[in-house]
């Protein structure tokens, strides 16, 4: 079954998790507070406990959904909500995408992952796990390629599943132009083409539907999406340089803890990387800092109204 869902060019924004101290319990004012401050830069849609950067991985099922009630309750009706439902069981796959449909989401989101024994799917495999997925879900799919969680898909694969009447979406996240160029030839209009910050610019000139970003990227992401739609490209390409020092320059321990330190510094405090993990040192939250401060982001989300 395929529901009709509003997704489109655009920005769609990843809301980090924030903890509770040193616990996996979420932290829901803290949430709370960064959801409200998206639904003021209306976004094509919102994503919760979808994509490595939210920490999907520590939450239990019951904490996953609360996920999605959050933002359901705080985000306007004309938002849809994303929402992750990653599992090595199918079985626990489909039964997500159940459970958030009830809830309010709009799309199941699912990363490409490696078997339950570690190795990468063949493209088969791969085509054959989506299906199954998208066939038993009440709700639209967006296919989460990132090679960094050991999976990469082929533009071959990624066109195979994204074929399928209730695929939706893709998410890629490999940073590599080639395939954005196959994706956009071979997947968008069948299917949004969503890349990362970093190649927000080319996707969008390129004709793709824009890109799944964590919320300190959004502020420039913005602004960038404004300007291309205006026919602005140099301004538009300036903006671009912004994501060619951030995150990549402050991800020695990671992405994660680099876009939560960025989002305190820019006035949506968040916390840092979920217990026992390392957020940036203060040398690197320094740097962090005069970077922000170049680009007049420090505390921007402070002026977004309650």
């Amino acid at each position: 079954m395929t529901v009709d869902v509003e997704l489109g060019r655009g920005l769609v924004v990843a809301a980090l998790t924030p903890f509770v101290r040193d616990t996996v319990r979420v932290d829901k004012a803290r949430l709370t507070a960064q959801l409200r401050a998206l639904a003021h830069a209306a976004p094509v849609a919102v994503t919760v406990g979808a994509v490595e950067s939210q920490e999907f991985q520590v939450l239990g099922r019951a904490t996953r959904l609360a996920l999605v009630d959050t933002a359901r309750a705080e985000l306007p009706e004309t938002v849809p909500v994303l929402a992750g439902v990653s599992s090595a069981s199918i079985r626990e796959s489909i039964a997500l995408a159940g459970e958030i449909a009830e809830r309010g989401a709009s799309v199941a989101v699912a990363v490409a992952s490696p078997k339950p024994w570690g190795a990468a799917p063949t493209p088969d495999e791969a085509h054959r796990w989506f299906a199954t997925l998208a066939d038993a879900s009440p709700i639209p799919v967006l296919l989460y390629n990132n090679p960094r969680l050991g999976v990469d898909l082929s533009v071959d694969t990624m066109a195979r599943i994204c074929s399928h009447p209730n695929v939706v979406a893709i998410k890629e996240t490999s940073r590599d132009e080639s395939k954005l160029l196959g994706l956009i030839n071979r997947v968008q209009g069948t299917a949004h083409v969503y890349t990362n910050m970093e190649l927000l610019f080319s996707t969008l000139v390129l004709g793709g539907s824009g890109a799944m970003l964590p919320t300190p990227g959004l502020p420039i992401a913005t602004r960038l999406l404004a300007h291309v739609e205006a026919g602005e490209i140099g301004e538009a390409a300036r903006l671009a340089l912004f994501f060619a020092e951030f995150p990549g320059r402050w991800t020695g321990l990671g992405f994660l803890p680099a876009v939560k330190a960025a989002a305190d510094l820019m006035g949506c405090p968040l916390g840092g990387p979920v217990h026992p993990w390392s957020g940036l040192d203060e040398t690197a939250v320094s740097e962090l800092r005069e970077f922000l401060a170049k680009w007049e982001l420090l505390d921007f989300f402070t002026e977004v109204p309650a």
